[in-house]
Formats: structure tokens, sequence, C-alpha cells
């Protein structure tokens, strides 16, 4: 069902941290008020995992990942947090792998004055669909915050929540599984 033109939409997943073999999120108040937020220090690790929606164009390519961010601590014009990251993107019947093929790193770049500011900052571009794409597709990516010289900002930031845009041309599909 065609509408006239490509619209690009939200998906919500859920964000996560590492019970083992990574650094751990610690969850903190954001200054003064009872709002709770994974506080992302050096080393830590979060993970992102979502379900597309059936409105979702098969086998067209993610717009980004992004993140939403705080940065709690004062600001210098310049400084960088620095990631590496890994990601999957399974369709139904796909086996999880035992490492991630692909993989790659981001930064993000702050400014004077972003401190306890509200930030949208992508993560990764263009995201590569499954061959062969069906609906309720997974994507799962995990990231690590570097602690090298990559990474000159010192202080933590609040993450807020992570989303991946994509285009659909359509509301949703005829069928249950396959249209």
């Amino acid at each position: 069902m065609e509408t006239g033109h490509l619209f690009h939409k939200d998906s919500f997943g859920r964000l996560q941290t590492v019970l083992t073999g990574g650094g751990q999120w610690t969850p903190r108040l954001v200054r003064n008020t009872k709002i709770v937020l994974p506080h992302i220090a050096k080393t830590d690790v979060f993970t992102y995992i979502c379900q597309f929606n059936h409105e979702k164009t098969l086998q067209e390519n993610l717009d980004d990942f992004h993140i939403h961010i705080i940065p709690v601590g004062a600001v210098t014009a310049g400084q960088k947090m620095h990631f590496t990251y890994g990601y999957a993107w399974l369709k139904n019947g796909d086996t999880f792998p035992d490492t991630f093929a692909e993989t790659g790193t981001a930064e993000i770049t702050l400014a004077t004055g972003d401190q306890y500011k509200l930030l949208i900052k992508q993560l990764i571009l263009d995201i590569e669909a499954p061959i062969s794409e069906s609906y309720s597709s997974e994507l799962f990516i995990e990231f690590t915050r570097s602690n090298d010289a990559n990474d000159t900002y010192a202080s933590e930031f609040a993450l807020v929540d992570g989303d991946a845009h994509y285009k659909t041309n359509h509301l949703g599909s005829y069928n249950v599984v396959n249209d």
C-alpha cells in the first residue's frame, strides 16, 4: 500500500548493561530530581535491542542509530566521547552470532555549555538491512565507551534512551507474518 512518499519513523527498544565481562553502568539521580538514569563512565557497556514494526519498508537500510544523552560534568569545547560498537540485525530464522561481524567506532563531540543539556547524537549511520528481511526483524547493538586518548571527556553522561530511524511507505502488513 503506497501512500505517496517515504516517512521516517522511530523505533523504540530497550537499553541494558552487562552483568559480567565489561563495565557496568551506574543508575544515578539526575541533579536534584528523583529521575534515575544510567550514567555511562569510561569502559562502561550499554546495549540496545529493538524489534521493527511491520510498517518498516522491507530491505530498506536504517537511516541511523542515535542516543539521547545528558552530559553531567563540566564540558570544555571539543571534548569527545569515543565508543566501539558491534551489531547484528537479524530476521526470523537467523542464528545469533558468537561475535558481531559489523563493528566500528563512533564519537560524540561536545561544546562548552553542554553540561545538563539534552543532546541527540548519531552513533551509526546507514545500517544495512538483512538480505531477504522479513517483518519483526530485530536489531542488537553493543557499545563500549573507550578509556583512552580518543575519549577526552572525563565525566559520565546520563543515557536517556536510544532509537533507530527507518523508512516506511505503508501503515503495516496485510498478514501476521508476511505479505
